[in-house]
């Protein structure tokens, strides 16, 4: 019979709410699993007893996935029963199941996690260019599974474009300004948003996340001078990112990009004056609930030119 008030709890019951529970927990496949260890067993036959132990267990685990998950550690309301103590039914299990898969790429740390490994880099051009400039930066994991875990609890990418002295003439300030009002493009799991800066996004694919991308360059973000002065309304910031293979093939690699796009057609006064540097981070979940299974990614510049 189904898990309902009155009935026993039967095996079939048990062991589908922990195939349930470590689809997310432990390895799983594609967008769910966390790569946790702790992975809880099943029943092996339709005549054994679930036992209080058992029961105990798979509701820590619940606990873990929402204290992970939800803000301020909430957890599932739900509470473990003592050894020798009679199971009672639980009407709000099924659901906190559900709600947990549901949220299953949410993190509660977001925002203040710290940075996993050496999961910082930057990437600067030579002074003075005329036309683009495109800056790269890939970060490598070790695994494909640690990859994954790495977005699947919640882990973030962050990029930006920062210049330093880009003065000299007028498209060199207004290139100054746009560089700050593009602000930081950060790629989640199945996500992407502008985080600080200014003005409006002219290309916003806040679908560009971790699942999203392929073995090509996604078009992120892209955001257009506004100063009409000097046609340089036509000068563009673009963010790409991309992976080194496709998903089906098990990626390690996330590549992520600014390209400065100057079509201006502003006579001699054309040569951008100063530095731009892309900077990049990458913010790892928080462990207060759950192992760290990402492991280290390490930075490496590829492209500055």
């Amino acid at each position: 019979m189904t898990y309902a008030s009155g009935g026993l709890i039967e095996a079939t019951d048990y062991n589908g709410f922990v195939a349930s529970v470590n689809a997310i927990w432990g390895t799983g496949s594609s967008d769910s699993g966390y790569g946790q260890t702790t992975t809880l067993s099943t029943v092996t036959a339709a005549s054994s007893t679930v036992t209080a132990t058992q029961w105990s267990d798979l509701i820590a685990r619940i606990n873990s996935l929402r204290n992970h998950q939800t803000a301020g550690g909430l957890g599932s309301g739900i509470t473990q029963p003592s050894t020798g103590n009679t199971i009672t039914y639980l009407s709000s299990l099924s659901t906190q199941i559900s709600t947990a898969t549901s949220n299953k790429l949410l993190n509660a740390g977001d925002g203040t996690a710290a940075s996993g490994g050496s999961g910082t880099a930057s990437a600067s051009n030579a002074t003075g260019w005329t036309t683009t400039r495109t800056l790269e930066i890939s970060y490598t994991f070790l695994s494909a599974n640690q990859m994954r875990y790495f977005f699947n609890t919640g882990g973030f990418f962050d990029y930006n474009a920062t210049s330093s002295v880009l003065t000299g003439n007028t498209k060199s300030t207004d290139w100054d300004a746009l560089t700050d009002a593009f602000g930081t493009t950060r790629i989640r799991s199945q996500s992407s948003s502008k985080e600080g800066g200014s003005g409006t996004l002219n290309t916003n694919n806040t679908n560009a996340g971790f699942w999203d991308l392929t073995a090509t360059d996604t078009l992120v973000m892209r955001q257009y001078s506004t100063t009409a002065a000097g046609g340089y309304t036509s000068n563009y910031i673009s963010s790409f990112a991309r992976l080194n293979v496709i998903h089906a093939s098990s990626p390690t690699v996330i590549y992520l990009k600014i390209v400065f796009q100057d079509d201006a057609a502003d006579g001699l006064n054309d040569t951008v004056s100063g530095t731009a540097t892309l900077n990049t981070a990458g913010y790892a979940s928080g462990v207060t609930y759950i192992a760290n299974t990402w492991g280290t990614f390490t930075g490496a510049v590829t492209v500055a030119g």
